[in-house]
């Protein structure tokens, strides 16, 4: 199927600044990936196991599974980033406040230290965007 947008184009009427690398512009299947970093991170003593999905100079994806009761430890915010729950349910931290959030969630994070905390085992997508 054409999408209409041309590889490394960034948009259909015209170029402009590509955001991820052309040799990485293919389709993830998150679910199957997903499964096998969780089964990963089940034989890890941290519990934690993450692959990059998208590199690009302007967006950046990260896969993450943690088992229940491990933790993404804690780490600088970037300047712009969601977090996606695909599976399970977690808890971000972020200086006192806590956000809990399931299968399907969608956060942005806030713009200061934290960390994430697995009440399940879980598989999370990270997108950062760069300017």
């Amino acid at each position: 199927m054409d999408s209409g947008l041309s590889q490394g184009s960034g948009s259909p009427k015209g170029p402009g600044l590509p955001l991820a690398e052309p040799q990485r512009a293919e389709p993830e299947d998150l679910s199957a990936l997903g499964a096998q970093l969780l089964q990963e991170a089940t034989e890890r003593p941290n519990g934690l196991r993450t692959r990059p999905v998208v590199r690009g100079p302007l967006l950046q994806s990260v896969l993450f599974a943690l088992r229940e009761g491990s933790q993404l430890p804690e780490h600088e915010s970037p300047p712009a980033a969601t977090l996606q729950v695909l599976r399970g349910e977690v808890v971000l931290v972020a200086g006192g406040e806590r956000w809990t959030l399931h299968a399907g969630g969608l956060l942005p994070i806030p713009p200061e230290r934290h960390h994430v905390d697995a009440l399940t085992d879980a598989v999370c997508l990270l997108t950062i965007a760069r300017p």
